[in-house]
């Protein structure tokens, strides 16, 4: 499994508890994310929406953007892939556990006390405004029979 956590001051600095209204191209890119169901890099993200006009990979990575600021959507570090919020939008106090043979992805909630432990591990000489942890692993249904 992957795991994920990303702590940025733009990103929990935002509320999320409403629905924000989106452009049309975030909502085709959210649609195209949310219908895959599986991390996918920005032009795969292209590939799918050239249909209803998105033709410019910067107007993507514009978008995407945008919709990591809502909340709605993650960009998966290691993978430079993004996938859409399990929660619809949420304040980035997730990390994601990510198979790598199916890709199947889980948020999974931390709390204040994991992000303040995390951020206790910088060094005085640096101030954090992120920090990406990843395990890589096998979920239950890909995992070889003798790890069971």
């Amino acid at each position: 499994m992957w795991m994920c956590y990303v702590i940025s001051s733009a990103m929990n600095a935002a509320h999320h508890h409403h629905h924000p209204k989106l452009s049309r191209n975030q909502s085709e890119i959210l649609a195209c994310l949310r219908k895959a169901k599986e991390p996918m890099s920005a032009y795969a993200i292209l590939d799918r929406v050239r249909k209803s006009g998105i033709s410019h990979p910067p107007t993507v990575y514009r978008a995407l953007n945008d919709l990591m600021q809502k909340g709605m959507v993650h960009r998966l570090e290691s993978r430079s892939a993004f996938i859409a919020c399990g929660h619809g939008a949420c304040d980035g106090k997730f990390a994601f556990a990510i198979c790598r043979v199916c890709e199947k992805v889980i948020e999974i909630p931390l709390s204040d006390e994991d992000r303040a432990a995390l951020l206790a591990l910088a060094p005085k000489e640096i101030v954090p405004e992120q920090v990406t942890l990843e395990l890589a692993g096998h979920c239950e249904t890909c995992r070889p029979a003798d790890a069971a």
